[in-house]
């Protein structure tokens, strides 16, 4: 007993040693520094663009991102490069009206080939509005390029295909540079593929997904041949990717132009995105240093590789596995490979009850405790994180769902499942042989991935795991207790496949994920059950894995306080009536603090939904009574113009500034639809086979009441012209909003204290005035 006893605890230091291994080996844990090699990548020289880039706040249309692309602009031409700039109005489907200014150029290839295609370098500089610095997202793509280009150029390398560089503007607001440049830009058609570099959190691993209108066979191939170091890459990625609000710029590269690309993001240390804690100190450095290990590998084999034509009928599974790569096979493999291995678990069945190996009265015995740690866990898990929620009511100010200790939180809960799972499996040790308790999982496995086939075939490859764990099978039934070394050796393609997606949903999805945590801990519990099954401690490490699970969140608990390093998001606006002569305080917050309560000692609950909603439909919470102070709103012009056909009825509305605006949001709330729109000189496309399909346009078959949403640069004036039907009436609400609320010298607005940030996502610290419109 005590022997097995040491066993146990050596195989748990091994799995225990293999997880760490497997999250420590997802990126580089080298940081090259500035004596490395002018030849080669150094972290540390680019995070010195990080640290000129990402210091302060550069959103669209602010004075400081004018310093910020004529920095990037100087650091190219330092590198001898032919610099031009693209700028434009661009009007989308969706009423988002701005003029971005994209930086461009050029390396051409040193050896040229016919009918080659170039290659397309691409991060945005832009940062988030209004108070996120930027650094993570995307200094550190743009930095990244920057050195990158510097160490290739630096090679003196050969290659046959142009090398184009874009930094977009603009990206935050809508993509729209991308847009401007794949609609305008003459370069465009010379694109055979883009390298697109991003984030959404200030750390971790550098995931890779691939945007195409076609099969991804070719695609996957070519990234096998240049994936670097770390590379970390699945199929499902991509299609937990397409689910989400969130495209990037290679989403307008490929529905424009029709042109594939790779996208290169960390999303770890979530609370981080979009906020003013997004500063070149809270940047991971071995982020940076994967997104430097992707470019190295790319650029040297894609400069020299055959763009013109990545097209494929044909889609891969692809996954990673800890040392040893990507691995890929087609679709079309994928029942065929379901079949082959469900067959041969029906066969190890019947040869298991031949052979009396197994026993039919234990194997249905082996589905109670199996959906017991399922659906408790799942429960527990999803129940208490409700719980929390409760009991720390200020996490639902953090919109993106991620806490500064949900790290912690992620342990809690699945330390908790093993707990559960190793408790109700240690009351059937006398009643259940492990092979007999493993027909639970794996039949479970099949038809997990039964339903993945059919509904999200991009998790196909977790058929890869299960056949490891159906030759484990096989050795328990044929020798009834193998060895635990072999055993464990079997089980880690399991750990390396599995382990990563535990923390993957709750980090990029928010901490209501933490079920699909919990579930793929079971899960993982079932692939390991040839070595658990015969653990002799099972009450031990239960014991174990609830003292951990306690001792976690006690020190989740100790860090749930917002403080300095975990400032806590907060909001203010100031908003004048222009229609009613009156101004209303107004917060999106759930609970007041020492910062904003005194601006709502007497206030009403507020019911309104606001027209510039962030994209977790975010409003007001409360309204209170402000003291009326001037702020003075456009001067709004009205021409009666020529209308195309006699039933219409046409109008121009020209705004002239009497303040600097950053942003200018127009309804439209009779939600008519218009015959034409244009603004700036923009025309909206009113699409015919839009009209058919009855499609969504923000101007025409219309699905809310925003009409345009217009980022200000350069206090560019805003006009737009339309048409409508003579019968028809409309009313126009518009709100311009300038980001000065802590500095209008009529307010009087404190600095928040240090353990607060503003709340990102959402129209903050501004002052708004609003005025109505009717026809």
């Amino acid at each position: 007993m005590r022997k097995r006893a040491y066993k146990d605890i050596i195989c748990l230091l091994l799995i225990a040693a293999s997880v760490w291994y497997i999250f420590y080996d997802l990126y580089p844990s080298v940081i090259t520094d500035l004596s490395t090699q002018k030849t080669e990548f150094s972290t540390l020289r680019a995070f010195e663009h990080v640290k000129k880039i990402g210091d302060q706040p550069h959103y669209i249309g602010s004075k400081a991102h004018n310093k910020k692309r004529n920095y990037i602009v100087n650091a190219l031409q330092k590198m001898n490069l032919e610099v031009q700039t693209q700028q434009g109005f661009v009007l989308s489907k969706e009423g988002v009206l701005t003029a971005p200014e994209n930086i461009i150029t050029r390396l051409p290839a040193s050896n040229p080939q016919a009918n080659s295609k170039a290659l397309l370098l691409l991060s945005h500089y832009d940062s988030a509005v209004h108070s996120s610095s930027g650094a993570a997202d995307a200094a550190s793509g743009v930095a990244a390029i920057l050195e990158a280009l510097r160490a290739f150029k630096a090679s003196d390398a050969s290659f046959q295909n142009d090398i184009i560089i874009v930094f977009t503007d603009g990206e935050e607001v809508g993509l729209t540079g991308a847009e401007l440049f794949a609609k305008e830009h003459p370069w465009i058609d010379e694109v055979g593929l883009v390298l697109n570099f991003e984030s959404r959190g200030s750390g971790g691993p550098s995931n890779m997904v691939v945007e195409t209108n076609y099969g991804n066979s070719n695609l996957i191939a070519l990234f096998s041949e240049a994936q670097g170091e770390h590379p970390l890459a699945n199929s499902l990625m991509y299609s937990v990717y397409k689910l989400l609000p969130n495209d990037t710029d290679s989403t307008v590269f490929r529905e424009i132009a029709d042109i594939p690309s790779f996208f290169f993001a960390f999303i770890d240390d979530h609370y981080d995105y979009h906020t003013a804690l997004d500063v070149p100190e809270r940047l991971d450095k071995r982020s940076l240093a994967h997104q430097g290990d992707y470019l190295t590998a790319t650029l040297a084999k894609f400069s020299n590789s055959d763009l013109s034509d990545l097209t494929s009928e044909q889609d891969d599974v692809y996954f990673t596995l800890t040392g040893l790569g990507l691995f890929h096979y087609p679709f079309s493999w994928v029942w065929v490979i379901y079949s082959i291995a469900f067959v041969l678990f029906l066969a190890l069945l019947f040869f298991g009850f031949k052979i009396n190996s197994l026993n039919r009265r234990e194997v249905f015995l082996g589905f109670v405790p199996w959906f017991l740690s399922l659906i408790i866990s799942g429960l527990v898990t999803y129940f208490g994180w409700q719980f929390l929620l409760n009991l720390y009511p200020e996490y639902d100010s953090i919109l993106q769902g991620f806490t500064y200790n949900g790290h912690d939180y992620i342990f809690v809960f699945v330390v908790l499942s093993l707990f559960i799972s190793f408790t109700i499996y240690q009351l059937y040790d006398d009643k259940l042989n492990p092979r007999n308790a493993l027909v639970a999982p794996i039949l479970t496995w099949f038809i997990v991935i039964f339903l993945l086939n059919i509904f999200l075939k991009g998790a196909a490859f977790f058929i890869i795991p299960l056949a490891f764990t159906l030759f484990a099978f096989f050795l328990m039934i044929r020798f009834q207790v193998p060895s635990y070394l072999f055993l464990l050796i079997l089980i880690l393609p399991s750990l390396s496949i599995i382990a990563p997606f535990i923390q993957f949903f709750p980090v990029g999805l928010g901490l209501k994920m933490s079920v699909i945590s919990a579930v793929f801990t079971v899960l993982l519990f079932g692939n390991l059950l040839p070595v658990f099954g015969y653990f002799s401690t099972k009450k031990g490490v239960a014991t174990m894995a609830l003292l951990l699970a306690i001792g976690f969140f006690i020190r989740a608990h100790l860090n749930s306080e917002f403080t300095e390093d975990r400032p806590g998001p907060n909001s203010l606006v100031y908003t004048v009536n222009k229609e009613t002569n009156t101004s209303t305080w107004n917060t999106y917050d759930d609970e007041l603090d020492s910062w904003t309560s005194p601006y709502f000692e007497t206030y009403t609950d507020s019911a309104t939904t606001i027209d510039y909603q962030s994209k977790y439909t975010t409003d007001y919470t409360k309204s209170s009574a402000a003291p009326l102070v001037s702020v003075p709103s456009s001067d709004i012009q009205i021409d009666t113009l020529e209308a195309s056909l006699p039933y219409l009825k046409k109008f121009r509305v020209r705004l002239n500034f009497n303040r600097d605006l950053n942003r200018i949001v127009v309804s439209e709330t009779s939600m008519a639809n218009f015959k034409s729109f244009e603004v700036n000189g923009e025309v909206a496309d009113f699409y015919e086979e839009e009209k058919k399909s009855k499609a969504y346009h923000v101007h025409q078959n219309r699905f809310k009441t925003n009409v345009i949403d217009y980022y200000v640069v350069n206090q560019e004036a805003l006009y737009f012209e339309f048409e409508i039907g003579k019968d028809q009436d409309l009313e126009f609400i518009i709100d311009e909003i300038s980001f000065d609320l802590l500095s209008h010298p009529d307010l009087s607005v404190k600095n928040r204290p240090k353990n607060k940030i503003p709340k990102p996502f959402v129209v903050n610290d501004a002052v708004i005035t609003k005025q109505k419109l009717t026809f």
